[in-house]
């Protein structure tokens, strides 16, 4: 005796309805905010009142605070500012200068690239949340990863440079990141940009800084070349103080 095998496709009723197409749920809508465009660095908060990057009193561990008195005792700007040799800036201090240089952001879903007029210099964000690769070399800028949680970007940069006097930090520095579009009654959206530093060879507790950027729809970044300095100090017979002679 032959059996026949029929197969039954039962309807799912919590699924998909008998009959009806199935439905594909649908990605929930970015909320991540435009923040594209060109934005230049202000003291003056949202509230329109001067607000400071940091606090006066940074909790340096003992040793770093005496090195930074001698130091500030017997500070020569030509020879102790490296800014003046053309040396980049660099994360974290980067994200903290007030000078008035416009910092261009550039967004996309994968990355957050920021280019400064200050130096030339170039910041990359990506925004996928990555693991940071082992053997992470320091560099200016660091390696930074991130992501969007809802309209606050969320960083995390890690493998920086050591950097001395005036503005010590060690290879062990971590930053973490929150940016977030706050309103304005006369400046219109600003960039609210918060960096906790954490250092364990340079503070006692976590650092707290803040800046803020103005957006300047019509302004267009210029060009920036850090040499006169350099050629000012090879004629007057002191190339020794530059760092890459």
């Amino acid at each position: 005796m032959k059996h026949s095998l029929t197969l039954i496709l039962a309807c799912a009723p919590v699924l998909v309805a008998c009959g009806a197409e199935p439905q594909v749920e649908q990605p929930a809508a970015s909320t991540a905010p435009d923040i594209s465009g060109v934005w230049m660095p202000t003291a003056i908060g949202p509230d329109g009142e001067r607000t400071q990057v940091m606090d006066a009193s940074i909790p340096y561990l003992p040793a770093v605070s005496e090195g930074l008195a001698a130091f500030r005792a017997n500070y020569n700007p030509v020879v102790d500012d490296a800014n003046r040799s053309c040396l980049p800036y660099g994360m974290p201090h980067k994200m903290m200068v007030r000078a008035q240089y416009p910092m261009e952001v550039i967004q996309t879903e994968e990355e957050i690239t920021l280019v400064f007029e200050l130096h030339n210099d170039t910041r990359h964000i990506h925004l996928d949340n990555r693991a940071f690769p082992q053997g992470l070399l320091p560099t200016w800028m660091g390696y930074s990863s991130g992501a969007w949680n809802g309209a606050e970007l969320q960083v995390e940069t890690r493998g920086m440079r050591e950097h001395g006097y005036p503005e010590p930090q060690s290879k062990e520095m971590r930053v973490e990141e929150r940016v977030r579009v706050v309103e304005s009654a006369e400046a219109g959206p600003m960039l609210e940009w918060e960096l906790t530093l954490t250092d364990p060879r340079t503070y006692s507790e976590a650092v707290v800084a803040r800046n803020y950027f103005r957006r300047y729809p019509d302004l267009q970044m210029g060009e920036y070349f850090c040499s006169e300095d350099l050629w000012r100090q090879n004629l007057d017979g002191r190339s020794e103080n530059i760092p890459w002679r």
